[in-house]
């Protein structure tokens, strides 16, 4: 199947994002229901991890909170334009198309939709995810697929993007050294009346060549008769002096 590449990447990236959206507000609607005061919490492993109830009104650590609007428009921005990369890398590459770069717009996409929905609804991100042993901020399903997501990109402009550039360097190279560049422009149309029109300019040719031919014959057979009747005179002339010469003589 000719570019299954393609519609794998595709594929790929969209059962991804659906699956990481609905998981995620899945998640945040059934914490919410079993510690739905913010404070609340549930211990998950002790020591480890528990659940806390968070509503973060701005971005990783708190930070440009209580603008929710600032942070929304952000993120539309942010996600047009990966999409847009993504779009044309896959119709770029077409059957050559990384399947990595698939996966890792799957968790972007995902995880980006999920907390702008909350945002864009509530006003606030639903936290929860605590890890006990360390300093570092609740967070969500959506948070884990857009850090697997950016981890996944990553490793795929590391390992896979430099290398595709190379090989389209020197694909270009390639075609410049090998190809001619051929201007149609002045070519005549296949269609039928412009082959008519060429077959009446042919026919045209060749009467003006035959006609050419001719003038050049005429003028040839010009010339030979011209020497012929100056051969003709210088005869006579000397003709006329042998006579001449023979009267004196006598």
């Amino acid at each position: 199947m000719k570019n299954k590449k393609i519609y794998l990447a595709v594929i790929l990236a969209s059962v991804i994002a659906v699956a990481m959206i609905l998981l995620d507000l899945l998640t945040k609607h059934f914490i919410v229901q079993m510690i739905p005061n913010v404070g609340d919490n549930m211990n998950v492993i002790p020591g480890f991890i528990n659940f806390i109830f968070v509503k973060n009104t701005g971005a990783a650590w708190g930070m440009l909170a209580g603008r929710p609007v600032f942070l929304i428009v952000v993120s539309i921005l942010v996600l047009a334009l990966y999409i847009a990369f993504f779009v044309l890398k896959v119709r770029k590459h077409k059957e050559k198309t990384s399947l990595l770069l698939g996966i890792s717009t799957g968790f972007i996409v995902g995880g980006c939709l999920g907390n702008m929905f909350d945002r864009t609804f509530l006003g606030y991100v639903r936290d929860y995810i605590n890890f006990e042993f360390i300093n570092f901020p609740v967070f969500n399903f959506a948070d884990v697929g857009l850090t697997i997501g950016v981890i996944l990109l990553i490793i795929y402009f590391i390992f896979i993007f430099t290398k595709e550039m190379k090989l389209e360097e020197n694909k270009e190279k390639d075609e410049v050294e090998n190809t001619k560049v051929i201007d149609f422009s002045n070519q005549p149309m296949l269609d039928e009346n412009n082959e008519n029109i060429n077959e009446q300019n042919s026919d045209t040719y060749i009467e003006e060549k035959d006609t050419l031919f001719e003038k050049q014959e005429d003028i040839v057979n010009k010339d030979n008769l011209t020497e012929n009747a100056h051969n003709l005179r210088k005869n006579r002339i000397k003709d006329d002096k042998n006579d001449f010469g023979d009267k004196n003589e006598g």
